[in-house]
Order: C-alpha cells, then sequence, then structure tokens
C-alpha cells in the first residue's frame, strides 16, 4: 500500500506560502496558529490567555475540516513571545486539553510572523 500526503487545507489568503492541515497516513499535521478570529481578522486582544483560547479554537476548527477533535492531539508545540507569559497560557491550555493532555514542547521566540500575536501553536494528531 502506497502512503498518500494529502491536503486538507489551505489558508484563506492564497499568498501564504503553507497549508494549514496536511494529512499523511494517519497522521494530520495542523500548521501554527495564532490568536485571530477568522470571522473578523481581528486579534483576541492583548492578552495571553484569551489569545490562547482563540488560537487553540483555531485549532479545532482545523482538525474538524479533518473530521478530527482536540482529542486526536498527539503532540503540541507552543510558541511564545515572552516566557512570563508561561503561566497564564498554560492554565487556558489545559482547560482544552484535560484530562488526556498531549506531548508539549514550548519554547521562547523573539517574535512571531504575525507582530500582534503573543503566542503561537502547531500541532500533530492521529486520525
Amino acid at each position: 500500500m502506497t502512503k498518500k500526503r494529502e491536503i486538507i487545507a489551505v489558508p484563506n489568503n492564497k499568498d501564504l506560502p503553507f497549508s494549514t492541515v496536511v494529512g499523511f497516513d494517519n497522521m494530520v499535521f495542523v500548521s501554527g496558529m495564532v490568536g485571530r478570529d477568522p470571522e473578523t481578522g481581528q486579534i483576541a486582544a492583548a492578552d495571553i490567555v484569551e489569545q490562547t483560547r482563540q488560537t487553540l479554537a483555531n485549532i479545532e476548527a482545523q482538525l474538524a475540516k479533518a473530521g478530527l477533535s482536540l482529542k486526536n492531539v498527539l503532540k503540541a508545540t507552543v510558541f511564545l513571545t515572552d516566557m512570563e507569559l508561561f503561566q497564564k497560557m498554560n492554565h487556558a491550555y489545559v482547560a482544552f486539553f484535560m484530562p488526556d493532555l498531549p506531548a508539549r514542547s514550548c519554547v521562547q521566540v523573539a517574535a512571531l510572523p504575525d507582530p500582534e500575536a503573543l503566542v503561537e501553536i502547531e500541532v500533530m494528531a492521529f486520525r
């Protein structure tokens, strides 16, 4: 059996050079998402808790395009612009994944591509 790569979703902005959701065999990869409301285009306030919530809601919506949910997430990578935000981000993050938390890495970055974003999260899931 040949394993096949599947483009499940692409960004609404066709100028962005990546796919938002890619499947391969029984794995699904969701590109880094930030806390921007997809309907309004507005960032979810300059607050890490609200941005984390919106980011994870955006990830949920991307996973749904593959017929999945956050329960399918095996690994998350969190990028923060300031590690001082870790505890507040973590509080919002845990609420989405309890009780079965996925594996996770969290790193501080100098900047994110979206200048208003405080957090970006990418995930790997199974189907």
